[in-house]
């Protein structure tokens, strides 16, 4: 009983974030209802990160507890001022790399905020960066040079990098993991994306970035779940874009990539969300799964998509087994030492295991949540993603 009258106050905040969102985005008109709990809804647009997006409305709205509407206030200023920083850097990094002579591409946030009405409303914690891989090594001395520290360089796809205060790019070698959608289909990517003149900075074509944020979202939806900045990502972004498509090319690519049917739903959350749109029972189950899920998902999601996949094997006994004593690819991952020393494979499972058994909160509250899910739930939840394209 507690855990559905949590559902239902979680539910009733995110209608009530959605509609605040909307009148953002399109300018429609909204009176905040009576009784909702300030504070829960501040952690509410925390935990989906559009607290920033929420902000203009609510600072304006009467009813609103000062020291809420002081955080909103802050919050909403940090964002406008991470974003100044974030563009200063883009163009600066523009520079430093055309004089190298390295070809780059800003990925995912770097662009998406462009379409946004106020780009400086959209929350974006780092900056991503396609690099020509024959440069990679070049680009990342440079941004060892220019005071970057490497703070995670733990797989093939990309390094992080980060520069005090609050400054932090990942270096793309490749676009995609090797196990995600479209994996096959972005490895040409580079070879389409078309030169911004005067430097050498590229862009994707209008197709190939539309499907590469559909697929980012894809990706997260399928394996944990994802939250409401992604739908309006994916709203701002169709709204700004797609009638710069070419239809035939986009449609294509969507069915190339294997997304064609997720993003038809995604598109029809987006009309029923910000436009004229009905929820029929399918669209309701797919706006609840995202209201309830958050920016990185749950722990339950994570744990059903897994077993869906095939990587959990089908009971809790075995997906703790895997989860512990994962195969030497993902370990890699996680240690990155293994790639020249695959030797300590035992000796980093044992690692996983007291790790486990001594204290991590997140092991924690994964036990707790694959204690909660019961068979039918799995069972559901792999009809659910399969109705959605995935």
């Amino acid at each position: 009983m507690e855990r559905n009258d949590n559902t239902t106050s979680v539910l009733k905040l995110g209608r009530v974030v959605v509609v605040i969102l909307n009148n953002a985005l399109t300018g429609s008109e909204y009176s905040l209802p009576d009784g909702i709990d300030f504070e829960n809804l501040y952690k509410f647009c925390e935990a989906h990160k559009v607290t920033s997006l929420v902000a203009p409305f609510l600072t304006k709205c009467d009813g609103v507890p000062s020291e809420v509407r002081l955080r909103f206030q802050k919050q909403l200023f940090r964002c406008a001022a991470r974003y100044t920083a974030q563009e200063r850097e883009r163009l600066e990094l523009t520079e430093m790399f055309t004089r190298a002579g390295i070809e780059h591409c800003f990925l995912k946030g770097s662009k998406v905020s462009r379409f946004y009405p106020e780009p400086e409303l959209r929350f974006m914690l780092d900056m991503d960066i396609y690099i020509n891989p024959q440069k990679f090594d070049e680009a990342q001395k440079l941004m060892l040079d220019r005071g970057y520290e490497v703070v995670s360089a733990e797989d093939d796809k990309d390094i992080a990098l980060s520069k005090k205060p609050f400054l932090n790019i990942d270096l793309h070698k490749q676009l995609k993991y090797d196990y995600d959608k479209g994996f096959d289909y972005y490895k040409g990517a580079f070879s389409r994306m078309q030169r911004v003149e005067g430097t050498t900075a590229t862009d994707m074509t209008n197709e190939d970035f539309y499907v590469y944020i559909l697929s980012h979202t894809a990706h997260h939806f399928e394996t944990a779940g994802t939250g409401i900045r992604s739908v309006v990502d994916h709203y701002c972004v169709a709204k700004g874009l797609k009638d710069l498509c070419d239809g035939k090319t986009l449609d294509d690519s969507l069915r190339a990539t294997g997304l064609h049917k997720f993003n038809e739903r995604i598109d029809a959350l987006c009309e029923y969300w910000f436009g004229d749109g009905s929820a029929d029972p399918s669209v309701e189950e797919l706006s609840q799964y995202i209201i309830l899920s958050g920016v990185y998902g749950t722990q339950a999601n994570t744990y059903m998509s897994g077993v869906g996949r095939g990587e959990y094997g089908t009971s809790k006994g075995s997906y703790l087994k895997n989860r512990v004593f994962m195969p030497y690819k993902k370990m890699c991952v996680k240690y990155r030492v293994l790639k020249k020393l695959p030797f300590l494979l035992p000796f980093f499972w044992l690692v996983r295991i007291v790790s486990a058994v001594f204290g991590k909160a997140e092991y924690k509250a994964e036990i707790e949540s694959l204690n909660s899910t019961s068979a039918d739930e799995v069972k559901n939840h792999l009809v659910f993603l399969k109705n959605n394209g995935l």
